[in-house]
């Protein structure tokens, strides 16, 4: 949430909440040494919250006494699907995945996964050819650097790519914004996608999500530590997620039948979004002080 102001602890601002809730302002109100902070859902509010009370203070803006009713307390939100319509762009990368699972039978069509691929391919009998990265970059079809992302290989790997894109995605939307989500997926997918590529042998089908997702993971990780409230991740969650990594690596998974892991997409997307939310908490720090 968006810190506003706060108040001395005496002072009732019981008043203005319950006009806030009546304008549909999503917020709440906690209590940090002895003084009363305003937290706002969305930043869009900030300017109308802050000319509302200016306006309150002075007198120009007549608010009756609130009573509390706890049968009727609001709750702003509880969960990404509660609050799909702050969401639209976590929604549509989700359904772009639900297409290319259409599109590729769950990674089963060579035709339309080589779409999708980070190298165009051609298969000649029992071989298939392909371009080095450095040459896909030349032919100038960058897009292939992030497409790998949509392709999901079975049931269970779309599933389960998709809860944690609609979780992690949700947090970081309602507080960063559209393009903001966007751009930080393509990153790390694109991020991950070539560390697979070029560091790991017989690469050439990587497909999936988790890059961006582990991304996202590590981006939640650094932006929690200056926003906890934004980004209450319990840290169970990031010790399973590492712990899950770290059987990637040792090979366990894919000698009980899970296929082949892209462990090298998974920790370049991780370490994109640490490198990228550690810099975002830098910068945001600095613009404070400036200001």
């Amino acid at each position: 949430m968006i810190r506003v102001f706060d108040r001395p602890a005496g002072e009732d601002l019981l008043p203005f909440s319950a006009f806030l809730w009546q304008h549909d302002v999503p917020h709440k109100i906690t209590e940090e040494s002895g003084r009363q902070v305003l937290w706002l859902q969305y930043e869009e509010h900030r300017d109308a919250v802050l000319h509302w009370f200016e306006q309150w203070r002075n007198g120009a803006l007549f608010l009756p006494e609130a009573k509390v009713s706890w049968g009727g307390q609001r709750v702003p939100f509880s969960g990404p699907l509660a609050d799909w319509r702050n969401i639209p762009v976590t929604l549509a990368l989700i359904g772009v995945c639900l297409l290319v699972a259409l599109l590729t039978s769950l990674g089963g069509n060579l035709k339309t996964i080589e779409w999708f691929t980070i190298s165009p391919f051609e298969i000649v009998g029992s071989d298939i050819y392909y371009l080095p990265l450095t040459k896909v970059i030349e032919i100038g079809e960058l897009w292939r650097l992030f497409t790998p992302a949509f392709i999901h290989f079975g049931l269970f790997h779309l599933v389960f790519n998709m809860m944690w894109l609609l979780d992690l995605g949700w947090y970081i939307e309602r507080r960063h914004g559209h393009l903001f989500v966007l751009a930080l997926v393509l990153i790390t997918a694109a991020i991950g996608n070539m560390a697979e590529f070029v560091f790991s042998p017989n690469s050439l089908f990587i497909g999936g999500m988790s890059g961006a997702i582990y991304g996202l993971l590590g981006f939640c990780w650094q932006r929690q530590k200056v926003e906890p409230e934004n980004f209450p991740l319990p840290s169970g969650i990031y010790m399973f997620m590492m712990v899950w990594l770290l059987i990637g690596f040792s090979g366990v998974l894919e000698a009980f039948g899970f296929g082949r892991i892209a462990n090298l997409a998974h920790a370049g997307g991780l370490i994109a979004g640490v490198v990228l939310g550690w810099f975002y908490n830098h910068v945001s720090v600095r613009r404070s002080t400036v200001k």
